[in-house]
């Protein structure tokens, strides 16, 4: 088995600082010239370690913050330290994935910076999943898109509101046409370009990307090859599917090294008893949709399959299928905007899970739709659960008092049934219910 790495062998130790003391402007102009994302911010007098990223740059600017402002008088938090000495998967233990970057230190002196592309750029590929794709994951990461002729000011805007280090340019069919990201921002804001001007002045194009049929490994080599920080995946259509990150990989990466540690056993241990309790609440994290945080696709998936093995190993273990899906939500999407849609979401799955008991599985499918299991429920009963359902979700007062309505599809598992013929008779009763007039319960049709 190859030598786990120490962070000090895998960090940048050519790392670029300024002084407490110095002016926000200081800090840019080092950032500009020599081409980073972030700097490493040394406070002589209390001996500690502070990170200005593009992330707080953004707000800085966004909030008109005097470029001539000291960096003391500027809310920028201290930085993780970690000895250099500590090894790859001890670090894993600690990483909090709000945590980008992190200083190593050498007896309280700074001797490097590691990022979370440090730790995916030197990870070995054939440790990880061969045969996963991309697609698998990237349902979870939805790109914050936006068309060449919106004004750079707005694009900067959409960065600060979604928490998103890029931007992809799209045209008319969703195919990318372009990228901002952070690192042109810090070049605008140096030069103090118009942001009033369209986004197309300053975005990268044309834009790399990889098929959502590409595998993790693939991806992983792809990303080392070309030094990027994120690749956009599109479909076979060419349309955009999503960004994948080194934090999204690292996920994938972080359970191949954990199944690595399992096969030494005794050697380590004490390792091994802390990276399970840390995968354990890793797992949990990976299980939840980002925005709604209920089940996302996979977990649901994973929970149905387990569903059907009972039911064929006892017959009297019966469920059945809700599909669920918000009325007219692009068009409140265009209408009011991203972030009033994620509140939509949000509150619905409050809604579904304080309706549901505590044996239903409760997922966000993707989008708008929304997915239910109700074990020991026959179609009947399944169909006043949609309804009742269906009534509360009417008269909620969402955001605004705006008035939302959804549809329903049901459809119960029987003796000869397989997940595909589920879902597709689902579906084809959730299509019925939109096409007849939305904001009604449909039951499948065998």
């Amino acid at each position: 088995m190859k030598t786990i790495p120490s962070v000090y062998e895998i960090a940048v130790t050519d790392v670029i600082t300024v002084d407490m003391d110095k002016t926000l402007n200081e800090a840019i102009e080092r950032m500009a010239l020599s081409n980073l994302r972030t700097i490493v911010i040394i406070n002589q007098e209390e001996n500690t370690f502070h990170i200005l990223t593009t992330v707080m740059l953004l707000n800085f600017k966004i909030f008109n913050i005097d470029k001539s402002t000291p960096l003391k008088d500027l809310s920028i938090p201290q930085a993780k330290e970690l000895d250099k000495n500590l090894n790859l998967l001890t670090v894993l233990n600690y990483i909090d994935f709000s945590d980008e970057y992190m200083v190593i230190t050498d007896k309280n002196k700074l001797v490097g910076i590691v990022s979370y592309t440090d730790i995916v750029n030197n990870i070995d590929p054939q440790f990880l999943m061969e045969k996963q794709t991309i697609f698998s994951l990237i349902h979870q990461y939805k790109a914050v898109t936006t068309k060449k002729e919106n004004s750079t000011f707005k694009v900067i805007n959409l960065m600060k509101d979604y928490n998103s280090d890029s931007v992809v340019i799209v045209d008319e069919k969703q195919n990318p046409i372009g990228i901002f990201t952070t690192k042109d921002f810090i070049h605008i804001i140096h030069n103090d370009y118009d942001l009033e001007k369209p986004v197309s002045n300053y975005m990268n194009s044309p834009v790399e990307t990889l098929s959502d049929d590409t595998t993790i490994a693939e991806a992983i080599n792809f990303i080392k090859m070309k030094h990027y920080k994120r690749v956009v995946v599109v479909n076979k259509k060419n349309q955009v599917m999503g960004i994948i990150t080194q934090k999204e990989l690292l996920r994938v990466v972080y359970s191949k090294w954990v199944e690595i540690i399992k096969e030494e056993g005794a050697k380590i241990s004490k390792t091994n008893e802390q990276l399970l309790k840390a995968t354990n609440e890793l797992k949990e994290k990976v299980s939840l949709d980002y925005l709604t945080k209920i089940y996302n696709r996979n977990k649901f998936e994973e929970l149905l399959d387990l569903y059907i093995s009972n039911y064929k190993k006892d017959q009297k273990i019966s469920f059945s299928l809700l599909m669920i899906d918000i009325d007219n939500f692009k068009l409140l999407n265009d209408t009011f905007g991203h972030l009033f849609g994620d509140n939509i979401l949000k509150e619905m799955s409050k809604i579904l899970t304080s309706s549901s008991r505590n044996s239903d599985v409760v997922a966000r499918w993707g989008g708008e739709e929304f997915v239910i299991i109700l074990p020991n429920t026959t179609l009947k009963q399944a169909v006043a659960v949609a309804e009742k359902l269906k009534t509360k979700i009417e008269k909620h007062q969402f955001e605004n008092e705006h008035k939302i309505t959804c549809s329903f599809g049901v459809a119960h598992f029987n003796k000869t049934d397989n997940k595909t013929e589920l879902f597709r008779r689902a579906d084809e009763a959730l299509y019925k219910a939109k096409k007849s007039g939305k904001n009604r319960v449909e039951v499948e049709q065998l």
